[in-house]
Order: structure tokens, then C-alpha cells, then sequence
């Protein structure tokens, strides 16, 4: 049995340094087995009393306010800390990662989210295989209006499945379940995943340290590559030039882009001339990169 804890996260045009990118908005998913549920509260809890701080402190990529709040050098060892303990008891991650800007002609911002949650959705499934998991979500933000939407997303997902998951499958056991981030630990790794992960997407310098740890958690396909499995781009259409597949190669060094249902085959090999950033990764390095990790 397995657990996937799920949160959200963005960042505005402004704090996204690759050119022509504009803002990013993500789903992520951190997929727990059992048995690792409470291994990972206890190492938490430990962190806790090492760092001097109250039980009860909620970790986040970005906390406002409580007593990590600018205390960078405490927060790097925080995240530092929850991405190794979570690498060591077996969690895997899932990234949904959408562009807006760069399709307009679809982006609306209900819709971004229930596309968004659909393609979480389906990565979490294929993730577990034959396995059988619960999905955990933080609380939507945003007033009782979007909770309900969102909560009817979730629903449907559960009785109408998507185009490549179908009901019947019930690999997810029960719709998503919602709850507060500040009562488990396990969302509180989401957020981190999730936020880190767009970060490295954006191009954010400070988010490097962290593209090692986030790149062993990130799901991987039957040849080993993330891109496509735990890491899901939109726009990601093969004929779109805007497709952002690229930046698998850019961020985290994979040679080429392999779907889940396409794992026996070679895939597309990174970067691609037909799709965006081809030819540099849009941070002024064209001769950055590197070979599949």
C-alpha cells in the first residue's frame, strides 16, 4: 500500500529567471510506501529538536512567518534533511509543471488546474504500477468556491478516471483526501518537492543545491529517465515548438525524452531542434548540460 501527498505551487513572471518562460504553476506528488510513514515523522521530529524549534513548526520551501522565516542557513538544513530522509526510506516523486504563457490559446486558470490535476493523477498511477495507493492533497486555497471546484475534480477523477486511467483499474483506492499541511509532515515535503522543483524549472540559482536530491526522489520510467514520468511538462505536444521537453536536458541532464507507455523505445533525444530552448537553456550558458544522470 502506498500514500501520495500532493500540494501546489507557483512562481509569478517576475521571480522566473529562463527567458521566455513568463509564470509556472505545479502540481507535485511525493509517494510514500507504508511502512516509511513513520520512519519519516520521526526523522522529522528529530530535525525539529536539532534545529531548536517548536514541535509543533510546519517546514515549507518558503515558510511566512514562524521560526524558519529567514533563517536561511536553518532552512537549507531542513530541506537538505527532509529530501535525504525521504530518498533513503523509498519515496518517489511526481512534478506537473505548466508554462501558461506559452499556450494561450488554452489557459484559463480552472482549467490549468483540473488539466494539471488530471496529469498528477495519472503520473501517481503509473507510478504505483500494480500497487495500490491513497492520494492526500493540502487544503486548496482560495475560499470555499475553489475548494469545491477542486473538490469536484478530485471526485470525478475518482468516478470517470482519465483518457489513460480508467475507473475500473481502482489503483487509487478512494477519492483524494484533504487536509492541512501543518498537521503532516509528509505534505510538508510535497510543498518542498513541488516548489524546489519549479524553482530548478525556473532557472533559479539558488534552487541548484537542491537539483541532485530532487532528481533521485523524481519517478523514472522503464529506461530511466524522469521526463514524462515524474516530470510532466505542459505544453509537452511533440508538435508544438513550444513544447518545454528541452529542459529535462537543461535541468537535469537527461539525453532524451521517453514516455511511460513508450519506455522500450529510444524516445526523443534532448534537446530536440524542433522544440523551445534547443539551442541554450534560456539563462545565457548555451554550453551548459550534461549526459543522462
Amino acid at each position: 500500500m502506498y500514500f501520495a501527498f500532493m500540494d501546489d505551487s507557483a512562481r509569478k513572471r517576475e521571480d522566473v529567471p529562463r527567458q521566455d518562460l513568463g509564470e509556472l504553476h505545479a502540481y507535485g506528488a511525493v509517494i510514500f510506501p507504508q511502512d516509511s510513514l513513520q520512519p519519516y515523522r520521526e526523522q522529522l521530529a528529530q530535525l525539529r529538536q536539532e534545529l531548536g524549534v517548536p514541535a509543533s513548526t510546519e517546514f515549507k520551501w518558503s515558510p511566512d512567518g514562524g521560526p524558519l522565516h529567514k533563517k536561511w542557513n536553518e532552512l537549507h538544513t531542513a530541506r537538505v534533511r527532509m529530501l535525504e530522509a525521504a530518498a533513503e526510506l523509498g519515496v518517489q516523486a511526481c512534478v506537473v509543471i505548466c508554462a501558461p504563457q506559452l499556450m494561450p490559446e488554452w489557459y484559463s486558470e480552472t482549467k490549468l488546474k483540473s488539466e494539471m490535476l488530471e496529469y498528477l493523477y495519472e503520473r501517481v498511477t503509473y507510478t504505483l504500477g500494480e500497487e495500490k495507493g491513497v492520494m492526500i492533497a493540502d487544503q486548496p486555497g482560495g475560499g470555499r468556491t475553489d475548494e469545491t471546484r477542486w473538490l469536484a475534480d478530485a471526485l470525478a477523477l475518482d468516478t470517470g478516471g482519465t483518457q489513460y486511467v480508467k475507473p475500473a483499474d481502482k489503483q487509487i483506492l478512494l477519492p483524494i483526501i484533504t487536509t492541512r499541511s501543518d498537521h503532516v509532515d509528509h505534505l510538508q515535503l510535497a510543498d518542498l518537492v513541488a516548489a524546489a522543483t519549479t524553482a530548478l524549472i525556473a532557472g533559479a540559482p539558488r534552487a541548484d543545491r537542491y537539483k541532485d536530491l530532487i532528481y533521485t526522489l523524481l519517478a523514472k520510467n522503464a529506461r530511466g529517465y524522469a521526463g514524462g514520468t515524474g516530470l510532466k511538462f505542459i505544453p509537452s505536444a511533440r508538435s508544438n515548438w513550444r513544447a518545454l521537453m528541452n529542459l529535462a536536458y537543461w535541468v537535469f541532464g537527461e539525453d532524451a525524452y521517453v514516455l511511460p507507455d513508450t519506455a522500450s523505445s529510444l524516445g526523443t533525444v534532448l534537446p530536440h531542434s524542433g522544440w523551445i530552448f534547443a539551442s541554450n537553456s534560456g539563462l545565457g550558458d548555451p554550453n551548459a548540460g550534461g549526459t543522462h544522470q
